[in-house]
């Protein structure tokens, strides 16, 4: 079973939202077990009645207090019929309502030195009994008792963490996470994605394309460094295989061109006809391992070219030895020019391998058609036996050779395939209309 690779992107948004989530709830409990708790120790009286309280008293002017119950007041009087409280200021001021107990009405003044506490009932230590708060309001520094009304419980709570500012604060975070988190990842990322494509152009074409630094993660540029270090080093074992088969290939030249004149010299017959054909095919290989690494192109070097009049040329040159060996080729193309950007005496050798490969491989008497399109494609085609599908791609590889032809050394694909992709174009092999092999090359064409 195949595993999907992981998304790093998608791994890191979601730890982060899960981070932040976590964080949200943990808040909530941070503010909502010490409340739990105190409510889950000891059921306390409601302090929000003592706002009430202060609320409903209005200062008389000779300093006394009197009672205007508010609303909220009112309901709890009604809610509550042993509700009380007794109310002092500094001055010794006082304002009652409801049953208060007989210790604090002998001494009312003496809450003025009791900044806060509360009182439970001595037969029940959980059971809520009185509290006393202060409270700093218009009418000065006020001391307040009170008892039989509400007490705290989870509602309390629940209407907290219910109120809208709440539950609007929590909803502006999470959606701050969410939208916030993903495009911060994103562009985070975005070094990572400009070396994949940087990656993307790399080929044996381009082999100086290295990978950019540019924007790339800390974490990820040892990463970056080690893969160029290793193109580097690729780059040199290659231009090292290259520089060796030319040499070898152009040592070979001068002892091949020997062998061939004292062949020359050989009385005629099949053991002197069988030893031309060897030289030829060692001639031939030499030239072709010479071609590889003569057309390492570079793009710079490109010029407008006429695929119409290359094609021309190749033909007109090809079409002697084609007569002579009992083939007939046929040349097709439109009246006007055909440009690309290229280099002529690269873009010839690659129709002209072409050629040769039907001639060579297409049987006896065999038709060649040469057609040069108009959006770039330039098809040889015969009516030879053709190229099996399974071979299509193998062809084109360095030294393959499907039959066991005296001439060449299978390269002449291998060079025309390397030819044409340094144009930025692309070979192809399917089958002629005739039945035979259809090669087609495609050329990006300079638009007017």
């Amino acid at each position: 079973m195949k595993h999907r690779p992981l998304s790093l992107r998608r791994v890191l948004s979601r730890g982060l939202i899960t981070i932040q989530i976590m964080v949200l709830v943990g808040f909530t409990l941070l503010a909502v077990v010490p409340f739990v708790l105190v409510i889950s120790a000891q059921q306390g009286l409601d302090e929000g009645v003592v706002d009430d309280i202060i609320a409903s008293a209005e200062r008389m002017d000779d300093g006394s207090f009197s009672l205007k119950p508010s609303s909220d007041l009112e309901e709890i009087i009604e809610a509550y019929p042993d509700f009380w409280f007794i109310m002092v200021d500094a001055q010794s001021n006082i304002l009652r309502r409801g049953n208060v107990p007989a210790p604090v009405n002998l001494f009312p003044q003496n809450l003025v030195h009791v900044s806060s506490a509360n009182f439970t009932d001595f037969g029940d230590s959980k059971s809520p009994y009185a509290i006393v708060r202060t409270r700093n309001s218009n009418m000065g520094r006020l001391w307040v008792m009170t008892g039989g009304g509400p007490a705290v419980n989870f509602s309390v709570v629940g209407k907290a963490f219910g109120n809208p500012m709440f539950i609007g604060l929590i909803i502006l975070l999470s959606a701050t996470t969410l939208l916030t988190i993903p495009p911060l990842i994103r562009r985070s990322l975005l070094g990572v994605e400009q070396v994949a494509r940087d990656a993307e152009q790399i080929d044996i074409g381009q082999s100086d394309v290295r990978l950019s630094y540019e924007n790339v993660p800390v974490e990820l540029i040892p990463l970056v460094r080690a893969f160029n270090e290793a193109l580097d080093r690729l780059d040199s074992g290659i231009a090292r295989q290259r520089r060796f088969l030319a040499d070898a290939a152009h040592e070979l030249r001068t002892p091949i061109a020997i062998l061939q004149t004292r062949l020359e010299s050989l009385p005629d017959g099949p053991d002197k006809r069988q030893l031309q054909r060897d030289s030829a095919r060692l001639g031939g290989m030499a030239n072709e391992l010479l071609d590889l690494h003569r057309l390492a192109l570079s793009p710079d070097s490109f010029e407008t070219v006429d695929l119409v009049d290359i094609s021309a040329q190749v033909t007109a040159d090809l079409a002697p030895l084609a007569i002579d060996a009992g083939c007939d080729i046929e040349f097709v193309a439109p009246k006007k020019p055909v440009e690309v950007k290229g280099d002529a005496s690269a873009l010839s050798r690659a129709l002209a391998n072409l050629v040769l490969n039907a001639m060579s491989h297409g049987g006896p008497a065999v038709n060649i058609r040469v057609e040069v399109n108009t959006d770039g494609r330039v098809c040889v085609s015969d009516n030879g036996p053709g190229v099996d599908p399974e071979h299509r791609e193998e062809i084109f590889w360095p030294f393959h050779r499907l039959s066991q032809s005296p001439n060449g050394a299978g390269l002449g694909l291998s060079l025309v395939y390397d030819i044409i992709k340094r144009h930025g174009g692309k070979v192809s092999v399917a089958t002629a209309p005739q039945g035979g092999a259809l090669f087609e090359i495609s050329l990006p064409v300079i638009k007017a």
